[in-house]
Protein backbone atom coordinates (compact mmCIF):
# COMPACT_ATOMS: atom_id res chain seq x y z
CA UNK A 1 0.00 0.00 0.00
CA UNK A 2 1.64 3.36 -1.04
CA UNK A 3 4.50 0.93 -2.13
CA UNK A 4 7.36 3.48 -3.04
CA UNK A 5 6.32 5.86 -1.08
CA UNK A 6 5.49 4.14 1.87
CA UNK A 7 9.16 2.17 1.53
CA UNK A 8 11.00 5.54 1.16
CA UNK A 9 9.60 7.35 4.02
CA UNK A 10 9.76 4.08 6.49
CA UNK A 11 13.27 3.65 5.72
CA UNK A 12 14.61 7.15 5.76
CA UNK A 13 14.27 8.59 9.05
CA UNK A 14 18.01 7.39 10.26
CA UNK A 15 21.24 5.68 9.91
CA UNK A 16 20.84 2.63 7.14
CA UNK A 17 21.12 -0.85 9.02
CA UNK A 18 23.53 -3.51 7.64
CA UNK A 19 21.52 -6.14 6.01
CA UNK A 20 21.03 -9.93 8.37
CA UNK A 21 23.58 -11.99 8.52
CA UNK A 22 23.10 -15.34 6.40
CA UNK A 23 20.64 -17.49 8.70
CA UNK A 24 20.07 -21.36 8.13
CA UNK A 25 17.17 -22.46 6.58
CA UNK A 26 14.23 -25.01 8.04
CA UNK A 27 12.43 -27.79 6.30
CA UNK A 28 8.88 -27.59 4.82
CA UNK A 29 6.61 -28.21 8.03
CA UNK A 30 4.64 -30.43 5.67
CA UNK A 31 5.60 -33.64 8.02
CA UNK A 32 6.23 -33.93 11.41
CA UNK A 33 9.96 -34.19 12.39
CA UNK A 34 10.90 -37.88 13.86
CA UNK A 35 13.54 -37.71 16.38
CA UNK A 36 15.14 -40.63 16.94
CA UNK A 37 14.66 -42.54 20.64
CA UNK A 38 18.03 -42.45 23.00
CA UNK A 39 19.28 -45.95 22.80
CA UNK A 40 20.14 -46.34 26.38
CA UNK A 41 19.96 -49.21 28.77
CA UNK A 42 16.33 -49.46 30.04
CA UNK A 43 17.83 -49.45 33.98
CA UNK A 44 19.28 -46.09 33.71
CA UNK A 45 16.64 -44.71 32.66
CA UNK A 46 12.96 -44.28 34.73
CA UNK A 47 9.81 -44.21 33.16
CA UNK A 48 8.82 -40.93 34.06
CA UNK A 49 12.11 -39.45 32.41
CA UNK A 50 11.12 -36.39 30.10
CA UNK A 51 11.78 -36.35 26.67
CA UNK A 52 14.60 -34.24 25.46
CA UNK A 53 13.71 -30.99 24.03
CA UNK A 54 14.33 -30.71 20.34
CA UNK A 55 13.44 -27.95 18.87
CA UNK A 56 14.37 -29.36 15.39
CA UNK A 57 13.91 -28.05 12.40
CA UNK A 58 14.43 -24.55 14.48
CA UNK A 59 17.12 -23.58 16.04
CA UNK A 60 17.57 -21.87 19.14
CA UNK A 61 17.99 -17.97 19.42
CA UNK A 62 17.98 -17.87 15.58
CA UNK A 63 15.55 -17.12 12.28
CA UNK A 64 14.75 -20.64 10.30
CA UNK A 65 12.42 -19.83 7.07
CA UNK A 66 9.92 -22.84 6.99
CA UNK A 67 7.34 -23.34 4.00
CA UNK A 68 3.64 -23.84 4.37
CA UNK A 69 1.21 -25.15 1.38
CA UNK A 70 -1.14 -22.82 1.08
CA UNK A 71 -3.97 -22.33 -1.50
CA UNK A 72 -2.21 -24.46 -4.07
CA UNK A 73 0.89 -22.97 -3.45
CA UNK A 74 3.68 -22.55 -1.05
CA UNK A 75 3.84 -19.70 1.43
CA UNK A 76 7.14 -19.09 2.97
CA UNK A 77 7.81 -17.89 6.85
CA UNK A 78 10.49 -16.97 9.16
CA UNK A 79 10.17 -18.54 12.91
CA UNK A 80 12.52 -17.31 15.38
CA UNK A 81 12.65 -19.61 19.01
CA UNK A 82 14.31 -17.94 21.63
CA UNK A 83 17.75 -18.77 23.08
CA UNK A 84 15.90 -20.01 25.90
CA UNK A 85 13.67 -22.28 24.08
CA UNK A 86 12.75 -25.27 26.91
CA UNK A 87 10.18 -26.60 25.54
CA UNK A 88 7.94 -24.68 28.37
CA UNK A 89 5.10 -22.81 27.17
CA UNK A 90 5.64 -19.19 24.72
CA UNK A 91 4.57 -16.14 23.96
CA UNK A 92 3.74 -15.27 20.27
CA UNK A 93 4.39 -11.99 18.41
CA UNK A 94 3.13 -12.22 14.81
CA UNK A 95 4.73 -9.31 12.91
CA UNK A 96 3.54 -8.36 9.97
CA UNK A 97 5.87 -6.47 6.82
CA UNK A 98 5.31 -3.72 5.09
CA UNK A 99 4.38 -3.17 1.67
CA UNK A 100 7.14 -3.89 -1.06
CA UNK A 101 8.64 -5.43 2.30
CA UNK A 102 10.25 -8.33 3.31
CA UNK A 103 9.26 -11.20 6.36
CA UNK A 104 13.42 -11.35 7.65
CA UNK A 105 13.95 -7.91 6.92
CA UNK A 106 11.16 -6.59 9.09
CA UNK A 107 12.19 -8.01 11.67
CA UNK A 108 15.94 -7.72 11.70
CA UNK A 109 15.96 -3.74 10.42
CA UNK A 110 12.69 -2.46 10.51
CA UNK A 111 11.56 -3.64 14.12
CA UNK A 112 15.08 -4.90 14.84
CA UNK A 113 13.44 -6.94 17.37
CA UNK A 114 15.67 -10.30 17.17
CA UNK A 115 17.68 -9.75 20.40
CA UNK A 116 14.54 -8.35 22.30
CA UNK A 117 12.75 -11.78 21.31
CA UNK A 118 16.01 -13.36 22.89
CA UNK A 119 15.87 -11.18 25.68
CA UNK A 120 11.96 -11.99 26.32
CA UNK A 121 12.08 -15.75 25.91
CA UNK A 122 9.50 -14.77 23.07
CA UNK A 123 8.33 -16.67 19.62
CA UNK A 124 8.78 -14.63 16.99
CA UNK A 125 6.70 -15.66 13.65
CA UNK A 126 7.05 -13.32 10.29
CA UNK A 127 5.03 -14.25 7.09
CA UNK A 128 6.01 -13.46 3.92
CA UNK A 129 3.27 -11.43 1.83
CA UNK A 130 3.20 -13.00 -2.20
CA UNK A 131 4.72 -10.47 -5.10
CA UNK A 132 2.18 -8.67 -7.43
CA UNK A 133 3.13 -10.84 -10.72
CA UNK A 134 6.39 -12.33 -12.26
CA UNK A 135 9.24 -10.70 -13.32
CA UNK A 136 9.96 -7.23 -11.37
CA UNK A 137 6.62 -7.57 -10.21
CA UNK A 138 7.88 -10.10 -7.62
CA UNK A 139 9.52 -7.66 -5.31
CA UNK A 140 6.00 -5.93 -4.84
CA UNK A 141 5.05 -7.59 -1.98
CA UNK A 142 1.79 -6.84 -0.18
CA UNK A 143 -0.63 -9.23 2.04
CA UNK A 144 -4.42 -9.11 1.45
CA UNK A 145 -5.04 -6.67 4.26
CA UNK A 146 -8.89 -7.30 3.68
CA UNK A 147 -10.32 -3.18 3.92
CA UNK A 148 -8.26 -2.23 1.08
CA UNK A 149 -10.77 -4.16 -1.27
CA UNK A 150 -13.48 -1.78 -1.25
CA UNK A 151 -14.55 1.42 -2.89
CA UNK A 152 -17.33 2.92 -1.48
CA UNK A 153 -18.10 2.71 2.50
CA UNK A 154 -20.28 3.54 5.45
CA UNK A 155 -18.13 6.78 5.55
CA UNK A 156 -17.96 7.52 1.35
CA UNK A 157 -15.23 7.23 -0.82
CA UNK A 158 -11.89 5.00 0.08
CA UNK A 159 -10.19 7.56 -2.34
CA UNK A 160 -9.96 10.64 -3.95
CA UNK A 161 -10.70 10.96 -7.90
CA UNK A 162 -6.48 12.03 -8.02
CA UNK A 163 -5.84 8.99 -6.19
CA UNK A 164 -2.52 7.02 -6.81
CA UNK A 165 -3.15 3.85 -9.10
CA UNK A 166 -1.31 1.32 -7.46
CA UNK A 167 -2.37 -1.72 -9.96
CA UNK A 168 -3.85 -5.07 -9.46
CA UNK A 169 -2.14 -8.32 -8.44
CA UNK A 170 -2.01 -11.56 -10.66
CA UNK A 171 -4.07 -13.39 -7.53
CA UNK A 172 -7.32 -11.17 -7.92
CA UNK A 173 -10.04 -11.67 -10.30
CA UNK A 174 -11.53 -9.51 -13.08
CA UNK A 175 -13.24 -7.41 -10.70
CA UNK A 176 -10.60 -5.97 -9.01
CA UNK A 177 -9.34 -3.89 -12.43
CA UNK A 178 -13.17 -2.97 -12.68
CA UNK A 179 -12.24 -1.10 -9.45
CA UNK A 180 -12.48 2.67 -9.13
CA UNK A 181 -9.69 2.70 -5.86
CA UNK A 182 -6.63 0.46 -6.94
CA UNK A 183 -5.00 0.39 -3.43
CA UNK A 184 -2.32 -2.77 -4.72
CA UNK A 185 -3.15 -5.39 -2.51
CA UNK A 186 -2.80 -9.19 -3.02
CA UNK A 187 -6.22 -11.11 -2.76
CA UNK A 188 -4.61 -14.16 -1.27
CA UNK A 189 -6.28 -15.49 1.91
CA UNK A 190 -3.69 -14.50 4.35
CA UNK A 191 -5.78 -14.00 7.38
CA UNK A 192 -6.56 -18.41 6.21
CA UNK A 193 -2.69 -18.53 6.34
CA UNK A 194 -1.53 -17.12 9.66
CA UNK A 195 -4.41 -19.25 11.46
CA UNK A 196 -2.84 -22.09 9.94
CA UNK A 197 1.33 -21.13 10.69
CA UNK A 198 -0.54 -20.84 13.79
CA UNK A 199 -2.15 -24.32 14.04
CA UNK A 200 1.42 -25.94 13.22
CA UNK A 201 3.32 -23.89 15.44
CA UNK A 202 0.98 -24.98 18.39
CA UNK A 203 1.08 -28.81 17.14
CA UNK A 204 5.10 -28.85 17.13
CA UNK A 205 6.52 -26.76 19.62
CA UNK A 206 5.40 -24.83 23.10
CA UNK A 207 2.82 -22.19 22.60
CA UNK A 208 0.96 -19.74 25.60
CA UNK A 209 -2.33 -19.84 23.57
CA UNK A 210 -3.56 -16.96 26.37
CA UNK A 211 -0.28 -14.56 24.71
CA UNK A 212 -0.49 -14.90 21.01
CA UNK A 213 -0.10 -10.95 19.55
CA UNK A 214 -0.33 -9.47 16.34
CA UNK A 215 1.45 -6.29 15.00
CA UNK A 216 3.02 -4.69 12.01
CA UNK A 217 4.07 -1.62 10.38
CA UNK A 218 2.83 0.41 7.51
CA UNK A 219 0.70 -2.10 5.42
CA UNK A 220 1.35 -4.78 7.73
CA UNK A 221 -0.22 -2.14 10.29
CA UNK A 222 -3.33 -2.21 8.15
CA UNK A 223 -3.72 -6.18 8.36
CA UNK A 224 -2.69 -6.07 11.95
CA UNK A 225 -5.70 -4.10 12.71
CA UNK A 226 -7.93 -5.32 9.95
CA UNK A 227 -7.10 -9.60 10.93
CA UNK A 228 -8.45 -8.83 14.45
CA UNK A 229 -12.15 -9.62 13.63
CA UNK A 230 -11.08 -12.75 11.97
CA UNK A 231 -8.52 -14.12 14.37
CA UNK A 232 -10.60 -12.83 17.51
CA UNK A 233 -10.39 -16.33 18.86
CA UNK A 234 -6.96 -16.54 18.36
CA UNK A 235 -5.12 -13.38 19.41
CA UNK A 236 -4.79 -11.32 23.02
CA UNK A 237 -3.95 -8.12 21.52
CA UNK A 238 -2.92 -6.51 18.08
CA UNK A 239 -0.95 -3.41 17.94
CA UNK A 240 -1.45 -1.55 14.14
CA UNK A 241 1.61 0.76 13.85
CA UNK A 242 0.88 3.97 11.31
CA UNK A 243 -1.36 1.41 10.17
CA UNK A 244 -5.25 1.70 9.57
CA UNK A 245 -8.36 0.09 7.83
CA UNK A 246 -9.73 1.76 4.51
CA UNK A 247 -12.12 4.84 5.01
CA UNK A 248 -15.49 3.49 7.44
CA UNK A 249 -13.60 -0.29 7.49
CA UNK A 250 -12.70 -0.23 10.75
CA UNK A 251 -13.83 -3.65 12.39
CA UNK A 252 -14.32 -4.43 16.20
CA UNK A 253 -14.10 -7.61 17.79
CA UNK A 254 -16.66 -8.40 19.85
CA UNK A 255 -14.86 -11.14 22.20
CA UNK A 256 -11.74 -10.24 24.18
CA UNK A 257 -9.01 -8.57 21.90
CA UNK A 258 -7.03 -6.03 23.21
CA UNK A 259 -5.47 -3.12 20.86
CA UNK A 260 -3.04 -0.50 20.92
CA UNK A 261 -3.44 1.43 17.93
CA UNK A 262 -0.50 3.68 17.12
CA UNK A 263 0.34 6.63 14.58
CA UNK A 264 2.36 9.62 13.82
CA UNK A 265 0.50 12.90 14.09
CA UNK A 266 2.76 14.27 10.78
CA UNK A 267 2.23 10.94 8.76
CA UNK A 268 1.04 12.01 5.70
CA UNK A 269 1.67 8.75 3.98
CA UNK A 270 -1.26 7.09 6.38
CA UNK A 271 -3.27 10.17 7.50
CA UNK A 272 -5.05 9.64 10.74
CA UNK A 273 -6.53 13.33 10.62
CA UNK A 274 -9.81 11.78 8.89
CA UNK A 275 -8.52 12.97 5.84
CA UNK A 276 -6.88 11.90 2.29
CA UNK A 277 -3.25 10.97 2.40
CA UNK A 278 -0.12 12.35 0.25
CA UNK A 279 -1.54 9.45 -2.35
CA UNK A 280 -5.35 10.33 -2.39
CA UNK A 281 -5.94 7.12 -0.31
CA UNK A 282 -8.17 7.31 2.31
CA UNK A 283 -7.78 5.87 5.88
CA UNK A 284 -10.24 5.87 9.28
CA UNK A 285 -8.65 8.21 11.75
CA UNK A 286 -7.25 7.45 14.52
CA UNK A 287 -10.51 8.44 17.27
CA UNK A 288 -12.77 6.78 14.80
CA UNK A 289 -10.99 3.77 14.81
CA UNK A 290 -10.61 3.38 18.93
CA UNK A 291 -14.17 4.68 19.37
CA UNK A 292 -15.80 1.54 16.61
CA UNK A 293 -13.16 -0.98 18.97
CA UNK A 294 -14.40 0.84 22.19
CA UNK A 295 -18.16 -0.10 21.09
CA UNK A 296 -17.38 -3.27 20.11
CA UNK A 297 -15.53 -4.29 23.77
CA UNK A 298 -18.48 -2.76 25.65
CA UNK A 299 -15.98 -0.09 26.79
CA UNK A 300 -16.73 3.57 28.16
CA UNK A 301 -17.41 5.98 25.23
CA UNK A 302 -15.18 8.65 26.93
CA UNK A 303 -11.32 8.21 27.01
CA UNK A 304 -8.60 8.54 29.80
CA UNK A 305 -5.34 9.45 30.31
CA UNK A 306 -3.30 5.54 29.52
CA UNK A 307 0.39 5.56 30.70
CA UNK A 308 3.25 3.93 29.34
CA UNK A 309 7.05 3.46 29.45
CA UNK A 310 7.12 5.89 26.79
CA UNK A 311 5.27 8.22 27.87
CA UNK A 312 6.40 12.47 26.87
CA UNK A 313 9.67 10.76 24.16
CA UNK A 314 9.02 12.47 21.19
CA UNK A 315 5.76 13.61 22.47
CA UNK A 316 4.48 10.14 23.04
CA UNK A 317 1.26 9.85 24.92
CA UNK A 318 -1.30 7.57 24.70
CA UNK A 319 -5.37 7.28 25.79
CA UNK A 320 -7.72 4.26 26.60
CA UNK A 321 -11.49 3.54 26.40
CA UNK A 322 -11.26 2.08 30.19
CA UNK A 323 -13.71 -0.19 31.83
CA UNK A 324 -14.06 -2.90 28.32
CA UNK A 325 -16.98 -5.38 29.13
CA UNK A 326 -14.77 -8.01 27.94
CA UNK A 327 -12.03 -7.65 30.08
CA UNK A 328 -9.80 -6.11 27.15
CA UNK A 329 -8.14 -3.45 26.86
CA UNK A 330 -8.90 -0.21 24.10
CA UNK A 331 -5.52 2.19 23.48
CA UNK A 332 -4.21 4.68 20.85
CA UNK A 333 -0.93 6.52 20.96
CA UNK A 334 0.26 9.51 18.84
CA UNK A 335 3.62 10.71 18.85
CA UNK A 336 5.01 13.99 16.97
CA UNK A 337 6.27 11.67 14.39
CA UNK A 338 6.13 10.95 10.22
CA UNK A 339 5.82 7.59 8.65
CA UNK A 340 8.52 6.12 10.68
CA UNK A 341 9.26 3.49 13.16
CA UNK A 342 9.22 5.42 16.71
CA UNK A 343 13.36 5.04 17.94
CA UNK A 344 15.72 7.90 17.73
CA UNK A 345 19.29 7.53 19.78
CA UNK A 346 18.71 9.24 22.68
CA UNK A 347 15.10 7.52 23.56
CA UNK A 348 16.13 4.11 21.81
CA UNK A 349 13.02 1.82 20.45
CA UNK A 350 10.42 3.98 22.48
CA UNK A 351 7.34 2.74 20.15
CA UNK A 352 8.47 -0.84 20.78
CA UNK A 353 8.71 -0.97 24.28
CA UNK A 354 5.28 0.83 24.90
CA UNK A 355 4.29 -1.85 22.36
CA UNK A 356 5.99 -4.86 23.95
CA UNK A 357 4.16 -3.50 28.08
CA UNK A 358 1.10 -3.75 26.33
CA UNK A 359 1.34 -7.45 25.09
CA UNK A 360 3.00 -8.69 28.26
CA UNK A 361 0.40 -6.85 30.39
CA UNK A 362 -2.76 -7.91 28.09
CA UNK A 363 -2.71 -11.89 27.83
CA UNK A 364 -6.08 -13.30 26.59
CA UNK A 365 -8.97 -13.67 29.61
Amino acid sequence: MIPSLLLLLACTGEAEVPKPVDTPTGDTPAVEVDTPEADTPEADTPDDTPAPCDPSPLVRGDDVELTLMWEGRPRTYWVHLPADYDCTPRAVVVGLHFYTGEALSFERDIARIHDDLNRTGTIGVFPQALGRGPGRDADITAFNDTTSHNDIGPDGATCTDWAVDYGVFDDCGPDEAARSCFWGTSCADDVGLVRAILTDLQQRWTVDAKRIFLTGFSQGGIAAQGWACALQDVIAATAPLHGAAANGYTCGPTSAVSIMDVWGRTDIAINRWEAPSLDGLIYDGAEEAAAVWAEAQGCNANTRAYPTVSDGKQGWGCVEHADCATGATVVQCAWNGTHLWGRDPWNGDFMWDAVWAFFESHPKP
